[in-house]
């Protein structure tokens, strides 16, 4: 059986985190950000697999990306799958980091978490660019639609599988799981 490594970004990816890094078939990380908080004195900051990183840089996308490139076991692109909300600042500067590398000869398989509440109505133009960042790149994305009910069978469904060429296998077998764009990425070929 074949290895998985999972990167998980974002608060709303945090949520899912447990029940897609618990079976022995996959290798589960976490990327979060920590807002200050101004009561107890304690300071921004990343944290990657439960280790904190100080976050010394502006809560914006570039302010992201440059903290992000610190963390050097976090965004190499070593997963192999990327799951984690596009409304979320952090998740769409890790996204702008692996595009941005050009040292990555594959890139991950990409599970977006269909966004919660009004936050997504706000950040439309920003998903458009990520989106397109994305497709510049081939990356095989898909939305995961009621993510609860759903998350559960599509992390099932990985751990079963034998190699990556056989992820477009489940686009039909699941439902609430839509394929977005990548057909033509390289893990494919």
């Amino acid at each position: 059986m074949l290895l998985k490594s999972i990167l998980f970004v974002g608060d709303h990816a945090q949520k899912y985190f447990e029940l897609g890094s618990s079976n022995e078939n996959c290798k589960g990380q976490l990327l979060t950000y920590q807002r200050e908080n101004i009561i107890t004195g304690e300071k921004a900051k990343l944290v990657f697999n439960q280790k904190d990183y100080p976050f010394a840089g502006a809560y914006s996308l570039l302010g992201l990306c440059k903290e992000i490139v610190l963390i050097k076991e976090a965004w190499k692109g070593n997963c192999d799958i990327l799951i984690g909300d596009p409304t979320e600042l952090l998740f769409q500067a890790y996204v702008t980091k692996l595009v941005e590398a050009s040292e990555l000869n594959v890139l991950p398989i990409v599970f977006f978490l269909y966004p919660v509440g009004m936050n997504s109505l706000d950040t439309r133009r920003e998903i458009s660019a990520l989106i397109l960042k994305m497709k510049l790149k081939n990356m095989l994305t898909y939305v995961v639609r009621n993510p609860m009910d759903t998350f559960v069978e599509v992390m099932n469904e990985v751990n079963q599988l034998a190699s990556f060429t056989s992820i477009t296998q489940l686009e039909s077998s699941i439902e609430n799981l839509d394929y977005l764009f990548g057909h033509d990425a390289e893990i494919l070929i």
